[in-house]
């Protein structure tokens, strides 16, 4: 199943909180993209692939016995944690808050579950939650199985889109350079408070590359960038193409066969996220 799940740090519990159910949980095998785990929550059993990041993820779960789960429980030494998990009614929406123990505590999380990105986009969030992490390598499951709690405040993020068109069946991507035209990269900008995602990557594309566009429903891609914000890409599927736009005087402009356009690119993080949005956009 598609997994779309919004993740977020938690300032204080909720007045009402309802007990909660004790999940302990170790990691079996992981890579960039992929994670194996195994869960037990409650009374129940599961053993869980978790594959991409972000947002959106693909998830396999199955549920195992008891006798399983223990067979498996020592090859996860050195990858667990432990946490108390209750479940807080929020309009349609039923919220995951999970307090954590042993050397993650005092660390507080909030997780929501939805069935679209659309319904995603338009959450409304609580009083109680803090900064959004979803996307942050730092706050998922398995880094703090693996590295504890972060130091410092949850990384920040930016929004970033991939304008893209279609020349004779060739996709074409559209970059800039930054404002010193120094190096090229994608329009981005920062999050505009109760602005959706997709409307701000709309506007920096405007505003940076002079284009105009839609976002591609339920696409995006999440860049993490060694000593930069993460970064949330959208494609945009460009319709216009303006002679004259905000920005012009101090960037340049390309409009380049996907190839040329990661060629230009030079920065390998940001580089190697366009090329796999790119390649879903030829699907």
């Amino acid at each position: 199943m598609i997994e779309i799940e919004r993740k977020f740090l938690v300032k204080t519990l909720p007045a009402e909180l309802p007990g909660g159910a004790l999940i302990q949980q170790g990691y079996l095998a992981h890579d960039e993209h992929m994670e194996v785990r195994i869960r037990q929550y409650g009374n129940n059993h599961f053993l869980t692939v978790k594959e991409g990041s972000g947002l959106t993820r693909r998830e396999t779960e199955i549920e195992i016995s008891p006798q399983q789960f223990l067979a498996l429980w020592p090859s996860t030494d050195g990858r667990r944690l432990e946490k108390v998990r209750s479940l807080v009614n929020y309009g349609a929406f039923q919220i995951e808050v999970d307090r954590y123990l042993g050397d993650l505590e005092p660390l507080l999380v909030a997780e929501v579950e939805f069935s679209s990105v659309k319904e995603s986009e338009s959450f409304k969030i609580p009083d109680y939650f803090g900064q959004e992490v979803t996307g942050v390598a730092a706050y998922k499951n398995l880094s703090l199985a693996l590295h504890g709690i972060p130091d410092g405040p949850a990384e920040e993020h930016q929004i970033g889109a991939l304008p893209y068109l279609f020349r004779g069946g060739r996709l074409y991507l559209v970059i800039v350079t930054n404002a010193a035209q120094s190096r090229w990269i994608i329009p981005k900008g920062q999050p505009e408070p109760d602005m959706p995602r997709q409307d701000v990557a709309v506007m920096e594309a405007m505003e940076e590359a002079g284009v105009i566009g839609s976002c591609a429903p339920g696409l995006r891609a999440f860049c993490h960038r060694k000593g930069e914000k993460t970064l949330y890409i959208y494609p945009l599927k460009v319709t216009t193409v303006l002679k004259k736009w905000p920005e012009m005087e101090w960037r340049k402009r390309a409009v380049l066969p996907v190839n040329k356009a990661l060629k230009m690119i030079s920065d390998p993080e940001l580089s190697d996220c366009i090329r796999r949005l790119a390649s879903r956009l030829l699907v």
